[in-house]
């Protein structure tokens, strides 16, 4: 599983940008950390993991109570399902982008809705770009959109598809994203049909992923509301305007891009940079930003290069149009990753008083949530994984799911999955 990089930013010169890695613990009625009934503790870790949302419940029941005597395990539950997915694409309608644009639309819904349809993630895409029939216009048929004629209007699917037409020239991307979220009745720039006077922001949900893909042959260079964003096809100033990018992002709409903590974003970039010696490998997030250009390429675009590192994301050169199919696929593959559910567990506190004994570990998955339960097997480490599998990360307080394990849990979004730990009290 593809994680989305858990960082911020170093003062270092790293852009790092972190999503989903935020935790914190729900007490109710006791300030010890937990609710008292009946002898029962609960205390209750909402965390997001690898994209995915998870609830684990620590329940400790039963006699024993006083100095010398025993307690009952610790039982973890954990409620896993996947997140759904805002796919944001920003597309440059410049005349150096014919080709290109040719390409994105004859393989996004082939090599890209269909992907992440088969793969069950609740998604939708939305457009910024200029639509039309035109040859730098963008026009996305059904079954994604519901556009029969591009001469007209773009024709929104609700909960799937909906284009914010406006057009996006070389350089103006990261501005033209900021002055269309909230459309006119924000003091921005209005779609061309007047469909979103609220801007593309009413179409976005608070709990989903927001995955931007940028794809321009040209620079990061405008300015927004006091941002200057400038990255001249040099990586120092692609990496400032990439701080500037997120700063400007978190600040003017934290409830759905996140916050400096707790980013909710990835960026993907097609872009002006030069092809690996494999036409068909993309720059991954552990690949410096590059300088220099494809061949089609005006600017290698630093400054989104710099925010798909950040975030963990693909980078991709847009002179590449006639492998889009690979490219396309490589992207949906990414979102259904970073939306699956978990397969790593914060090992829980022990109640107040006691301690874990994580050689007594258990981990029980339930097929559906309802069949017969399975007792996984722990291991010593990721040499010895397989099905039904599981080994811990101790230094780091985790559970890990052996990757065998974790594609039984990713294809069944309705199983339980309990851990149990034995307990004792704290010799004093």
């Amino acid at each position: 599983m593809n994680k989305i990089a858990v960082a911020a930013f170093a003062s270092l010169g790293v852009l790092a940008l972190g999503t989903h890695a935020c935790s914190s613990k729900e007490t109710d009625g006791d300030p010890s950390g937990g609710s008292q009934s009946g002898g029962n503790t609960t205390n209750t870790t909402n965390a997001n993991v690898g994209g995915a949302q998870v609830s684990v419940g620590v329940n400790v029941g039963g006699s024993g109570g006083g100095q010398g005597g025993s307690c009952a395990d610790v039982v973890v539950e954990a409620n896993v399902e996947k997140l759904p997915a805002d796919i944001i694409f920003v597309i440059d309608n410049s005349g150096s982008m014919s080709e290109e644009i040719n390409s994105i639309e004859q393989n996004i819904n082939v090599n890209f809705a269909s992907i992440i349809q088969s793969s069950g993630v609740d998604y939708q895409v939305i457009m910024v770009t200029d639509h039309g029939p035109g040859t730098w216009d963008v026009c996305i048929g059904p079954p994604l959109s519901a556009t029969s004629n591009c001469s007209g209007p773009p024709v929104f699917v609700p909960g799937q598809f909906y284009h914010y037409d406006v057009n996006v020239q070389s350089w103006d991307s990261a501005c033209k994203m900021f002055d269309t979220m909230f459309g006119p009745a924000g003091g921005g720039e209005p779609d061309q049909h007047g469909l979103a006077p609220n801007g593309w922001n009413a179409f976005l949900r608070p709990e989903a992923v927001k995955v931007f893909v940028e794809i321009t042959d040209d620079q990061m260079g405008c300015d927004w509301d006091g941002a200057s964003m400038y990255d001249n096809g040099q990586v120092a100033a692609g990496q400032q305007a990439a701080l500037t990018f997120d700063n400007k992002l978190l600040q003017i709409n934290p409830g759905q891009f996140g916050t400096v903590a707790d980013r909710n974003y990835i960026f993907y970039g097609i872009l002006g940079l030069p092809t690996k010696t494999n036409p068909l490998d993309p720059y991954t997030e552990f690949e410096a930003v590059v300088t220099g250009t494809c061949p089609t390429g005006v600017s290698p675009g630093t400054g989104y290069q710099w925010l798909s590192k950040g975030t963990g994301a693909l980078r991709f050169p847009v002179c590449n149009y006639q492998s889009y199919d690979v490219v396309f696929q490589d992207i949906a593959s990414g979102v259904v990753d970073v939306t699956s559910v978990p397969c790593e567990f914060e090992i829980p506190d022990p109640p107040p008083g006691k301690e874990l004994d994580l050689n007594t570990i258990d981990v029980i998955y339930t097929p559906m949530g309802n069949g017969t339960p399975v007792e996984w097997t722990k291991v010593d480490s990721p040499s010895q994984c397989g099905p039904g599998k599981f080994y811990l990360d101790v230094p780091n307080d985790q559970i890990i799911l052996c990757p065998q394990a974790c594609d039984i849990v990713e294809a069944d979004t309705e199983a339980k999955l309990e851990v149990k730990i034995e307990c004792g009290f704290i010799e004093t």
